[in-house]
């Protein structure tokens, strides 16, 4: 019997019975393998920075969307309650300092190009902020979202010159629309 193992980074053949050394070493050989990455991608790369909110109800169609738009692999995400709103609202200081960190985090070593904010519809960051001021309504409700984009947009062009920027609007059915 023909036997192939390696050793020290070669491939060796061996005559001779399967003995249990070279049983166990064939089979923690095909172990190692099998926890390989399939496809390995190389670090350090990323298209954009996502920024969605919090909200449990849209996470696979958050998902969905990215991946609508061929971004699969190609960005990194972050959380905050209310998205946009996050990076802007004099009323979440701690989530302000979150996104923009992030983003600079994001920004050097993984090289990102573009920030992309997912708001959506029927948002408890929103409601929280804006009170009974809060708009409902379909129209009112994306201009209030589009408003708070504008805002992170200008303070991204200050503090982030390089970056593009994106702002979309999703609905609870998944569905979304490119707001900026």
């Amino acid at each position: 019997m023909l036997l192939a193992t390696i050793q020290g980074g070669r491939m060796c053949l061996h005559q001779g019975a399967l003995t249990r050394r070279r049983f166990g070493f064939l089979t923690a050989s095909a172990a190692a393998t099998a926890i390989l990455p399939v496809s390995p991608r190389a670090a350090g790369h990323a298209d954009a920075l996502v920024v969605t909110c919090i909200d449990y109800r849209l996470v696979d169609d958050t998902t969905r969307f990215f991946d609508g738009l061929h971004m699969t692999h190609t960005y990194d995400q972050v959380s905050l309650a209310g998205a946009a709103l996050a990076g802007v609202s004099p009323m979440f200081p701690s989530s302000n300092a979150a996104f923009w960190d992030q983003l600079a985090l994001a920004k050097k070593p993984h090289d990102v190009k573009a920030l992309f904010v997912l708001d959506h519809r029927d948002c408890g960051a929103y409601k929280a902020a804006f009170g009974t001021k809060f708009a409902s309504e379909r129209k009112a409700e994306s201009e209030q979202h589009r408003s708070v984009m504008l805002q992170v947009k200008a303070r991204l062009a200050k503090k982030f010159p390089d970056l593009g920027f994106r702002g979309y609007l999703m609905a609870l059915d998944g569905t979304a629309e490119k707001l900026i």
